[in-house]
């Protein structure tokens, strides 16, 4: 079966505007652990219940081997690390460990694996709604006049609606409208309220 992809305009960075494009998988779904655990039992001896057992066994094996400020690596799959972020406003000289917390989860697949997906098959899958629109910064303030006439705040999701951006962009041009003294946000920040600055 065919992998399903779409491209996609690498994003503004900085307010320069990357010509190139990137591709994405369009997932077809989530395989989930009930689902692992039916196929490995479909190919070997072990229940159901049996691979369950081990992979749960397995996540809290990882969590100890990183609260204990290891990396694992698990061949033929690759290698976990913990990713870590801190205040980028603290200096070097005052950073206590209050400063830092865990970021993510990093994963380097093994070659072994790469490799596996080498033979894999691509189907380009093109659809207009997975894509955000083009709306120049000019376009964007007009909009933001007319909303404003009739409104008095503007939340993310009346910003996607007003633009057509999709949720990644339209967080990434309220962030910039944010800094230029466009909107201002009136909210907090887990629930930001926009209003014209």
């Amino acid at each position: 079966m065919p992998i399903k992809f779409d491209l996609y305009n690498n994003p503004e960075n900085e307010g320069v505007t990357s010509s190139g494009i990137h591709a994405k998988v369009i997932t077809r779904g989530v395989i989930n652990t009930r689902n692992i655990s039916q196929s490995i039992n479909r190919k070997c001896t072990l229940t159901e219940s049996d691979v369950w057992a081990v992979l749960t066994a397995l996540r809290d094996e990882l969590y100890d081997a990183f609260k204990d400020g290891y990396s694992v690596h698990l061949e033929g799959l690759g290698h976990f690390s913990l990713s870590l972020k801190c205040d980028p406003n603290v200096s070097p000289k005052y950073v206590s460990s209050n400063d830092i917390s865990v970021k993510g989860i990093r994963f380097v697949p093994e070659k072994e694996l790469l490799d596996k997906l080498e033979c894999v098959h691509f189907e380009h899958d093109i659809d207009d709604s997975r894509h955000s629109k083009n709306m120049e910064q000019p376009e964007i303030m007009v909009a933001l006049d007319k909303y404003f006439a009739d409104n008095q705040f503007l939340r993310r999701i009346d910003f996607e609606k007003l633009t057509g951006f999709n949720k990644s962009k339209a967080l990434r041009t309220l962030k910039e409208l944010v800094k230029d003294g466009v909107l201002k946000n009136a909210g907090t920040v887990n629930m930001p309220m926009y209003i014209k600055n």
